[in-house]
């Protein structure tokens, strides 16, 4: 399961293959919480959806999106970090493999470049996909990649 965390939205995605050749998007979604809500309701609200998809799927493994921060935001860093804590905890009480992975390897490993936007990152996602993925918001494409490469680095997440 490929995790892209936010405390407003938060992605994610879950695959399964054999291979990379046979690799298929399974299910995925954004989980979004009101802002003035109390941060701990916020991130409850989370982890309960997020440990309710790894109870349905069997899930074996997560990869999240590393703590990040832009120097035109940056308490956007500071909201993120309880949020992959709260996630991290998951993985433990959930007897999971983790991997953060920072966003630039994402676009990176995916695109072939650490600068592409996220529209091409879910463009990059069709070719092993196929042309029919179904994508419904950024957060969940974010999610479906850092699955794709969790998937490789920990064998099926």
């Amino acid at each position: 399961m490929g995790v892209d965390p936010g405390l407003a939205r938060t992605g994610w995605a879950v695959v399964s293959g054999e291979s990379f050749q046979r690799l298929s998007f399974d299910a995925g979604g954004t989980i979004r919480t009101l802002p003035g809500h109390p941060l701990h309701e916020r991130i409850g609200s989370i982890c309960d959806e997020i440990e309710a998809e790894i109870l349905a799927h069997g899930i074996s493994a997560l990869a999240v999106e590393d703590h990040f921060s832009r120097k035109n935001a940056p308490g956007v860093g500071h909201l993120l970090g309880p949020v992959i804590g709260a996630i991290a905890l998951l993985a433990f009480r959930n007897r999971l493999s983790f991997l953060l992975i920072p966003p630039r390897e994402l676009k990176h490993r995916v695109t072939g470049t650490g600068g592409a936007d996220k529209e091409s990152l879910i463009r990059s996602l069709s070719f092993w996909f196929g042309p029919g993925l179904d994508i419904r918001t950024t957060h969940e494409g974010d999610a479906l990649g850092l699955a794709f490469l969790g998937f490789g680095r920990l064998d099926r997440p």
